[in-house]
């Protein structure tokens, strides 16, 4: 009988260790399921310590440093205070030369020669702008509003120097693929311009190459004309160095998705002298906002025949209509 109660006492021990046990296998496991919770929880903030590390690395205001150091540096583009650009752009196949003359601290002027005629496409002194106008080929002086707007758009020899100083704010936006390119997007707010009477913000996008750190795109947005609200996309490439500084030797532009023209520079001038006589505004009024226009400028005219071309573009049916027709969209 002692025999028996001992087997028994073994048996409900056994039992009872074996209950332990299991009690303490299964209090591993829990243990092993929190440490592997616990160890999940720490990789993640590991990965999102490492991925904000990386961002912060990434910020926009390096971004720009970099880039101003790769393309030459903050000194050597300091240092440019004229640029004479030769370049030949074509546009719906028209192949139209160009010249560009660049001058600090904000004058600027670009000529073409348009159907054998020399025009002057934009001219301005750092307070008056005018152009050539198409029809008339008479010199015409900008609208007040155009002309002070311009001031704000002028950033000779590079928008990103010392930007800070001109007022301008930098962000970094979400990234981009422009082309099979990865790019930084890098949002520039200039200061405030004047659309019709009414403060607009002034800001762009540049998509920065991930790799080269230059930029391979500039994102704008059309504000006034027919084409407002429209969206222009300028495309650089082809950097080559010039008196130190890299500058893009190839240029394309597209409007709301749409290829408008492409211009290839062939030759550019880095402090030659300029004289300050080629960026003065002829003897004629100035247009202001009150004033009926009895002429178009060629900013409108420009702005007319590229929204032709979209609209010719977007509607193939109707430019065939008008063929057949002798030109005449009324005539079936």
């Amino acid at each position: 009988m002692r025999l028996f109660l001992l087997v028994d006492e073994l048996s409900s021990i056994c039992r009872n260790v074996l209950h332990t046990l299991l009690n303490f296998l299964t209090l591993v496991a829990k243990l092993n399921q929190t440490i592997m919770k616990l160890s999940t929880v720490i990789l993640s903030f590991c990965f999102c310590l490492l991925t904000s590390l990386s961002v912060n690395a990434q910020s926009a205001e390096e971004i720009i440093a970099t880039y101003l150091e790769t393309v030459g540096g903050e000194e050597a583009i300091s240092n440019i205070n004229t640029m004479t650009l030769v370049a030949n752009s074509k546009f719906q196949g028209m192949e139209i030369p160009i010249k560009m003359y660049q001058k600090a601290p904000n004058m600027q002027r670009m000529d073409m020669i348009f159907q054998g005629k020399e025009i002057t496409q934009m001219c301005y002194n750092g307070e008056v702008g005018w152009s050539t106008n198409f029809m008339t080929q008479e010199a015409e002086l900008w609208e007040t509003e155009d002309s002070e707007n311009m001031k704000h758009q002028m950033d000779f020899p590079e928008s990103f120097l010392n930007y800070a100083d001109k007022g301008y704010s930098i962000s970094l936006e979400e990234e981009k693929n422009v082309d099979g390119t990865d790019c930084f997007k890098i949002k520039l707010t200039k200061n405030p311009i004047s659309i019709n009477g009414e403060e607009v913000e002034n800001y762009s996008y540049y998509y920065f190459d991930k790799e080269t750190f230059v930029p391979i795109m500039q994102e704008e947005f059309m504000h006034k004309g027919q084409m407002a609200g429209a969206t222009t996309e300028m495309y650089f490439s082809d950097y080559q160095e010039v008196n130190g500084v890299y500058h893009p030797h190839a240029m394309s532009q597209k409007v709301n998705g749409q290829a408008m023209f492409d211009m290839v520079i062939s030759e550019i001038l880095i402090n030659e002298e300029i004289d300050d006589s080629l960026f003065a505004a002829p003897e004629i009024s100035a247009t202001t906002d009150d004033e009926p226009e009895t002429k178009p400028s060629l900013l409108e005219e420009a702005d007319q025949q590229a929204q032709e071309v979209i609209n010719q573009m977007e509607n193939p049916e109707a430019k065939e209509m008008e063929k057949s027709s002798g030109g005449d969209p009324g005539k079936g």
